[in-house]
């Protein structure tokens, strides 16, 4: 089974790839296209200079294709009243946002495991753990935590976190991508093992949470549904060693004015009336 480390990227003091050194390295083919050969490669990389263009969203498909698929090699699905429901909320989601933002294939996955995360993959490929299904105590909390990991994917964050490596590092990893046995074994099969774009800036963090409060309210979910999120993850989490509720804000950092930013948004709808949070009895929907 992965383990919750394997998840959050391999361990650079450990001598492994780094999640920058793993972006810079497989940026080189996506932006190639994935079927392209060495001189293909080469050539992207020469051409583009210090910055590469990012993967297109066909690229990201594929990519997220595969990673998903990695994903459920290694997980139990759940396939119960839980990924029922779950469905049903993405599906909510996906249909409140605007049209070109809804040209992704959103699927969405339970995987039976205690780590209290959740992410997407490129493409839309979405993974609920049950560890955090358990601590979700409305669905507008989960539909908080939903939405934002879908404004990742929509936003482009992994994409254009690639097009950001600078030539130097992708010139050296270059050589692991043209090795031959590596190409599977190190950029595609560890796309699946890895959260692919854990190494979200602050920046993309805040627009996630801002683009997922949107939709969450389009979708006609209560916004204090992210303050929810935030608060109860924050008691879980403790200080950030809990090896169970710290994997969420290990990934997205809970900064001390997260909460603030996203209540100053909630404040911008004024006098607007919002449904009341509906209670998520997630004993029930596992019975």
């Amino acid at each position: 089974m992965m383990t919750e480390t394997t998840l959050l990227g391999m361990d650079e003091r450990a001598g492994k790839v780094s999640r920058r050194r793993f972006l810079a390295g497989s940026v080189t083919l996506l932006a190639a296209g994935l079927t392209a050969g060495p001189t293909a490669i080469q050539a992207a990389c020469a051409a583009q200079g210090a910055s590469l263009v990012p993967p297109s969203p066909a690229q990201q498909k594929q990519v997220g294709a595969e990673a998903a698929r990695q994903v459920l090699q290694k997980y139990k699905q759940v396939t119960d009243g839980r990924l029922r429901h779950f469905q049903e909320l993405g599906s909510r989601l996906v249909s409140a946002l605007p049209a070109p933002d809804r040209n992704w294939d959103f699927t969405f996955h339970v995987l039976e495991d205690k780590t209290v995360n959740a992410f997407a993959v490129p493409g839309g490929n979405m993974f609920l753990f049950t560890g955090l299904y358990k601590v979700m105590s409305t669905d507008d909390a989960l539909a908080a935590v939903t939405g934002h990991e879908m404004a990742h994917v929509y936003r482009q964050h992994w994409a254009k976190s690639y097009a950001a490596e600078n030539r130097r590092d992708v010139a050296i990893d270059v050589g692991a991508v043209l090795s031959g046995h590596l190409l599977h074994g190190l950029i595609l099969g560890d796309l699946a093992s890895h959260a692919l774009a854990r190494s979200y800036s602050r920046h993309d963090e805040d627009e996630a949470d801002a683009y997922g409060l949107t939709d969450l309210v389009a979708a006609g979910y209560n916004p204090q549904g992210m303050v929810q999120l935030f608060t109860s993850l924050e008691k879980v989490a403790g200080d950030g060693r809990d090896p169970l509720g710290g994997a969420w804000f290990s990934d997205h950092p809970l900064t001390p004015d997260r909460i603030h930013r996203t209540e100053v948004r909630i404040a911008r709808y004024g006098d607007r009336k919002f449904p009341p949070m509906t209670p998520l009895n997630y004993g029930q929907l596992s019975s």
